[in-house]
């Protein structure tokens, strides 16, 4: 469960439910136990008290439990925390000079605090300073007159539009560096003091020794302040202090009011060099961190989209509303998808979002997807590229060139890593890159590199290597072993893999033009070399049609020998002087006698995993085979999400629109699979018993071949994925007794708009 920030473990959940039912605690024992259990401490090692209490009543109401009444501590009241508002003013009117050395002192706690608290409370037009998280108060003092005034710094608000544009920040940034920033939330000169330049001399003062003290109070060092000037106020004094002022205003709505205020200038002043890269920062977003949900019964939407770490509770609610809403209608328009005005609405101002990114979408799905990858011996982590096309979009922004027709067609370029079991079922999307393009305008905008150009494309093998390694990372028992296609041949891919020890699968390019190294340090090109290897094993394979470039006949029965042995491949020139050689296993697999006119099928695969035997190099050949399972995922993805019919006026939005179908397409591929690879896997396990109930129904009417009865609840995987096929007409031979992809979807289709009324009719209550 997810309290603002904050997800909370089963355990946690469980504790509180007993520890409430019991009746024997206070709620700042909650608050202490609850610190001490989800290890809530700031930087300090001090735990976070306030902020436990702040969250209590609302993990309470959650939860429908009943906390016990708050108690005052101590015999404190209201009367007795009031400030009184009896600050004495004092006249001075004189050169700066004749104040002698001026410094800002911080306030000790006690007296000295409730009299600058009393200070500003009298004296200062919006009272004193009572907004909650740290604080850190300063007197204003001269050494021959005393106190002059006070300032004030506090935690920064979460919201702050002109700051926030101003900065520059993301909303992931913004969530994890909030705490850098400090507010001035006021600074006062006592009324009867006229001295030139002494508020602008108190902030810089201030600001010189505003890292260190918040640093040492709460153990987070800030590099940016900022502060607000009414209408009534030019800011003189933060000018002359070397602050900064925003473009542009406040909204004139503060947090909490329901009034508005007048709109005020923004003033930041940084406090290191570095602080814009410092806050722009966003955090690495890590797999299997969140809390599963044990034996509670969720919904495919809730496990789905259930867990974002988002820190608004609205969005992390639309997610799931727009995720279930995607599932029940697959393949729709985005207009069919959400046929109400309220929720159309909805869903095109989060995809319009801009504090809403693709990962955002996709962040919950990983939590679900480790869920399905901890069992498995073994993952297969696939890495491939592929072309949407969206050139009927003519008013959509920041699409990119995708090649063909003729002068070229305009969509997103998107690099896929999708995980699959060893025996071929779709378990989760781990990685989508839809951004390493550049735009027309981008490229217009600077230099022609074709290096920069080639750097910034081939990026993405490794960053999806980068991710393949954290759902190795979530999931310490699983092998996780990452393939990739010709293109995925990297000598800097090859390099981090063999480094950290992660398994890797390449198909090597002739285009690399790869050497090896023997005994006696002479170079030899692979291609030749792997020839010579020692045959260990032959293999009988069918190969499919292929269109396209490349296009090919179906062929049956085609023997092919299978080789393999250790290679070290010499680094590239481009690498420094003295850069150790790979190590790597080299299999290879060629086609001994094509029939005449035809290519030979001939791979070379690279892997870091295992000895040159032949039950291993069968192996290895068996898990590149595995490759072609992401091609009949693109094209479940293509042909039944129907992502050409996306409509959107930013390319932005198209992604996020891309990532709810990549996970819809993912589930939907997962049937197809487990249909043919586990037939007799329960349906109940995987889709939902209304699909099997309405299903049955429906198989029952006459105009089907055979009746059938009541909905069998140990009906397996395989029935179900032919019967909903059959709703679009397919019928099972000998020759073609499972649906494919297409099939597979239209009938998924119907059935949902099935399900959809039979809810709707189950739950509908006559007046």
């Amino acid at each position: 469960m997810r309290i603002g920030l904050r997800q909370f473990s089963l355990d946690t959940i469980a504790w509180l439910k007993m520890a409430v039912e019991a009746g024997d605690c206070t709620r700042s024992s909650l608050a202490r136990e609850l610190c001490d259990r989800e290890n809530w401490h700031n930087a300090l090692g001090h735990a976070c008290l306030a902020s436990a209490r702040a969250a209590l009543p609302k993990l309470a109401a959650s939860l429908e439990l009943t906390l016990p009444e708050p108690r005052a501590m101590g015999g404190v009241t209201a009367e007795s925390q009031a400030v009184p508002q009896d600050y004495p003013d004092r006249t001075l009117n004189c050169a700066p000079e004749a104040l002698g050395p001026v410094s800002v002192v911080p306030v000790e706690e006690g007296g000295d605090r409730r009299g600058a608290r009393s200070m500003m409370a009298t004296h200062h037009p919006e009272g004193d300073a009572c907004c909650p998280g740290g604080r850190l108060r300063y007197w204003i003092v001269c050494e021959r007159h005393g106190v002059l005034g006070g300032l004030v710094f506090g935690a920064a608000s979460w919201h702050q539009k002109a700051r926030d544009r101003h900065i520059g920040w993301s909303q992931a940034a913004r969530d994890a560096n909030i705490g850098l920033v400090v507010n001035n939330d006021r600074m006062l000169v006592l009324p009867g003091v006229r001295v030139h330049g002494l508020a602008s001399l108190s902030l810089s003062l201030a600001c010189e020794r505003l890292a260190d003290d918040w640093e040492g109070k709460y153990g987070e060092r800030p590099c940016l302040v900022y502060s607000y000037v009414g209408p009534e106020h030019r800011g003189t004094s933060y000018r002359a202090a070397g602050w900064e002022r925003c473009p542009e205003l406040t909204s004139g709505m503060p947090p909490g009011r329901g009034t508005p205020g007048p709109r005020r200038s923004v003033w930041m002043k940084p406090l290191t060099p570095d602080w814009r890269q410092r806050l722009c920062r966003e955090p690495s977003r890590v797999m299997g961190r969140a809390p599963g949900f044990g034996d509670e019964e969720v919904g495919w939407a809730e496990r789905e989209y259930g867990r974002s770490s988002h820190s608004d509770s609205r969005i992390r609610a639309r997610l799931v509303a727009m995720g279930r809403a995607w599932a029940e209608r697959p393949g729709a328009a985005l207009p069919v998808i959400f046929p109400g005005e309220a929720e159309q609405k909805a869903a095109y101002r989060l995809l319009s979002n801009a504090h809403v990114t693709m990962g955002d979408v996709l962040e919950p799905h990983h939590e679900a997807m480790v869920e399905r990858c901890r069992p498995q011996e073994l993952v297969l982590a696939v890495q491939d590229t592929t072309l949407l096309n969206y050139s009927g979009l003519t008013a959509t922004q920041g699409l990119v060139g995708i090649g063909g027709g003729g002068s070229g067609s305009t969509g997103i370029a998107a690099h896929f890593g999708i995980a699959f079991s060893e025996g071929g079922r779709s378990l989760g999307v781990f990685h989508l890159d839809a951004d390493f393009r550049e735009t027309a305008e981008a490229k217009a905008g600077r230099e022609a590199d074709p290096s920069a150009k080639a750097e910034r494309e081939s990026r993405r093998w490794r960053e999806g290597l980068v991710r393949a390694l954290d759902l190795a990372a979530a999931c310490p028992d699983t092998r996780v072993l990452t393939i990739c296609d010709r293109e995925g041949d990297q000598w800097d891919l090859m390099a981090k893999a063999c480094d950290v020890g992660a398994a890797t699968l390449v198909r090597a390019s002739r285009s690399a033009q790869r050497r090896v190294c023997d005994g006696a340090g002479n170079g030899h090109d692979l291609w030749d070399w792997t020839a010579k290897l020692p045959r260990l094993a032959g293999k009988t394979i069918d190969i499919e049609a292929c269109g396209g470039p490349r296009a090919r006949p179906e062929r049956r029965g085609v023997r092919l020998d299978v080789r393999a042995g250790f290679v070290d491949l010499v680094p590239p020139t481009a690498r420094p002087d003295g850069t150790p050689p790979l190590r790597m296993l080299a299999v290879r697999v060629l086609e001994p006698s094509p029939p005449a006119g035809t290519e030979p099928l001939d791979w070379l695969l690279l892997t870091n995993e295992g000895e040159p035997t032949p039950q291993h190099a069968l192996r290895v050949v068996s898990w590149y085979e595995k490759r072609w399972l992401i091609e009949e995922y693109f094209k479940a993805l293509k042909v039944g999400t129907r992502i050409r019919d996306r409509r959107l006026d930013d390319a932005d939005d198209l992604r996020k629109c891309l990532a709810f179908d990549a996970v819809t397409a993912c589930t939907v591929r997962s049937i197809e699979r487990l249909a043919r690879s586990e037939p007799e896997t329960p349906a109940r396990t995987v889709v939902h018993e209304d699909e099997i109930t309405v299903l049955a129904v429906h198989m029952s009417k006459p105009n089907h071949r055979k009746q059938r009865g009541p909905p069998d609840p140990d009906q397996n995987i395989a029935d179900f994925a032919v019967n909903v096929a059959r709703v679009a007409g397919f019928i099972p031979t000998r020759r073609q007794p499972m649906p494919g992809t297409q099939k597979l979807w239209e009938g998924y289709m119907f059935l949902s708009l099935f399900v959809e009324n039979y809810r709707a009719m189950r739950d509908y209550e006559v007046p």
